[in-house]
């Protein structure tokens, strides 16, 4: 039974990992369309500084989850609204979310 509710833990894991992967292709391409590879470069290096600046200060903060992504959307969207560039939080979140997992693999040393 273990056994069977890891193999369906980690199939979930791996679904949601490649749904990740086809929703950041999907958005970049719009941005693409819509704004161009400069939008794109931007937003990415927004979150991913963002993503850092939020894990470092939550230990000290107490952030954790929801907060922290709140935490890292606000940071992002300051800076966009300096080039602006307006983005929907759920965009904003897949971002966020590839910019975390890039890190994790990171760590990870993958």
């Amino acid at each position: 039974m273990q056994q069977i509710n890891e193999i369906l833990i980690n199939g979930a894991i791996s679904i949601l990992v490649i749904l990740l992967g086809i929703a950041v292709k999907a958005i970049k391409e719009y941005l693409v369309q819509k704004g161009g590879e400069k939008t794109i470069k931007i937003v990415e290096i927004l979150a991913k500084n963002a993503v850092n600046a939020v894990e470092q200060v939550s230990a000290e903060t107490g952030f954790k989850g929801q907060d922290k992504l709140e935490q890292a959307r606000t940071k992002i969207r300051s800076e966009l609204n300096k080039y602006n560039i307006h983005m929907t939080d759920s965009d904003l979140d897949t971002f966020v979310e590839s910019a975390v997992k890039q890190m994790n693999d990171s760590w990870k040393g993958e």
